[in-house]
């Protein structure tokens, strides 16, 4: 039984310029531990970084007209691979959401950003 290798998720550039999104998504890729194979200035292409024997997927994220997609995909075909592509695009948006709302709390508040990091 086959079972779809990607997963999709629309995200909305919620009043961020297209250079802060994507700034903040590479960030937040970073932060994953993610490997960048492309970047450029509508998105980038990833890699899961889970070890040479573990279960591992390419992670895109294009942005175009006011909202970005993000897709992952893994090689294999099993319900784990389901799994698995779910897991990063949820990991990807909480991790991004976080950031935004830090990214969102120094632009008005400068001193804001110190508190938190500190």
């Amino acid at each position: 039984m086959a079972f779809s290798q990607k997963q999709f998720e629309h995200i909305p550039l919620d009043n961020l310029a297209i250079e802060e999104f994507l700034n903040l998504a590479i960030e937040t890729s970073n932060l994953l531990g993610w490997v960048f194979s492309e970047t450029n200035d509508a998105g980038f292409a990833a890699y899961t970084n889970n070890g040479l024997f573990s279960w591992n997927a390419q992670v895109k994220l294009h942005i175009a007209d006011g909202s970005a997609n993000l897709e992952s995909q893994s090689r294999g075909d099993d319900i784990t691979d389901l799994r698995g592509n779910k897991k990063n695009l949820q990991s990807f948006i909480s991790t991004f959401n976080g950031l935004k709302k830090t990214f969102r709390l120094s632009k008005m508040h400068p001193s804001a950003t110190k508190r938190l990091i500190a």
